[in-house]
């Protein structure tokens, strides 16, 4: 906390003395007649300065300046991949055992035996020197998961496992910058390791760096940028970005199209929330053909997977018998179902109509 307080600070002073367009070409021009000191202040101004002045590309420029010229050692540390990094990111690799590797994923997605996970981790990691089980065992180790808390510990080989190239580590690092509460928020790194990541094959990444451009976090709004990042993560099964491309298409004239692809793909990737979506679309019949009966199949898949607004639909559709038997009793066991799981609108309806009863709402999300 300390720390971030004289960081602030420190930018503070530095964008009073430099936010003028002015100040900063005086920065620039130092910075660019060789005062690398001044490069890196000016990354710092770009990196962590308010709005009107932040700009993570800007940032990344002089960073690297400042580190590759000026060898300056923050810069370098700013910047998370320095030249040297990069340089072993393209020739170091530890000796590929698909088997292993294939063991790896099917303990992470598939064991609930988490203590016999950490060993197998810790001796992949120490051991063998996989990138991938020290990034879990890092990450397991700050978690509590299987072992007790040691947060520096596991940040620590998060951060080696990524600076050698493992781009999961670079993606999980990437999001504690930006969100997590076990490491100092910082968005310039948030953004570059999530970027990196993004770039290079872990597709889940590719949503956060959305997250960048559509709330204008240190680069500019790009809705092109924003569809086609979604757009990458959906095609690699990326579940929620699915539903984040249907929704932007959903707000789109003559895009419905799209918008119902988009939502299909994530509903078939698990993603309750796109299965609603896609049930409203044909529930409503305002940009298509409505199709009650294909809307009731996903707002029930929505409520099996505890989606409170699916749920809700899908007893409207019980107590209006639209896609199935009109059913009064099914349909407030389901209201009470949607209240439980949070439709504050379910809630409302059964305080209204204790029992059974008919409904009388409208077809807009609740």
């Amino acid at each position: 906390m300390i720390k971030k307080i004289f960081a602030a600070i420190s930018i503070l002073t530095l964008i009073t003395t430099a936010s003028a367009d002015d100040e900063l070409d005086s920065l620039k021009k130092k910075c660019d007649d060789g005062e690398f000191s001044t490069c890196y202040k000016l990354a710092d101004v770009y990196a962590k300065g308010d709005e009107a002045v932040q700009d993570f590309a800007l940032a990344d420029k002089y960073y690297d300046k400042a580190c590759s010229f000026g060898h300056v050692v923050e810069a370098c540390d700013a910047l998370v991949f320095n030249k040297g990094a990069i340089s072993r990111i393209k020739s170091y690799r530890v000796p590929k055992d698909v088997q292993r590797a294939a063991k790896i994923y099917n303990y992470a997605v598939k064991s609930t035996n988490y203590d016999t996970l950490y060993e197998l981790f810790k001796q992949y990691c120490e051991e063998d020197k996989d990138l991938r089980a020290c990034a879990y065992y890092g990450e397991m180790k700050v978690s509590g998961i299987g072992t007790r808390i040691t947060v520096n510990r596991g940040i620590k080989l998060i951060k080696e496992s990524c600076a050698e190239g493992d781009v999961y580590a670079c993606s999980n690092l990437g999001y504690r910058y930006f969100a997590a509460d076990e490491i100092d928020t910082d968005e310039f790194k948030a953004f570059k390791l999530l970027n990196y990541a993004c770039s290079n094959g872990e597709f889940g990444s590719c949503r956060y760096v959305a997250a960048f451009y559509e709330n204008s976090i240190g680069v500019k709004y790009n809705k092109d940028k924003i569809k086609y990042l979604y757009s990458k993560a959906c095609d690699n099964a990326d579940a929620i970005s699915c539903h984040k491309l249907g929704s932007l298409y959903s707000q789109e004239k003559d895009q419905t199209e799209k918008a119902i692809e988009s939502f299909n793909i994530g509903c078939e990737f698990g993603s309750v929330r796109s299965c609603t979506s896609l049930g409203l679309i044909y529930y409503d019949g305002k940009k298509m053909q409505p199709d009650e009966k294909k809307a009731f199949n996903l707002f029930k898949s929505a409520c099996d997977g505890n989606d409170a607004t699916g749920c809700y639909y899908l007893a409207e559709c019980y107590a209006k018998g639209k896609g199935v038997k009109k059913s009064r009793n099914v349909a407030s066991t389901i209201f009470s179902k949607a209240c439980d799981v949070g439709s504050s609108d379910a809630c409302e309806y059964l305080e209204k109509h204790p029992g059974t009863g008919t409904v009388e709402t409208s077809s807009e999300s609740k």
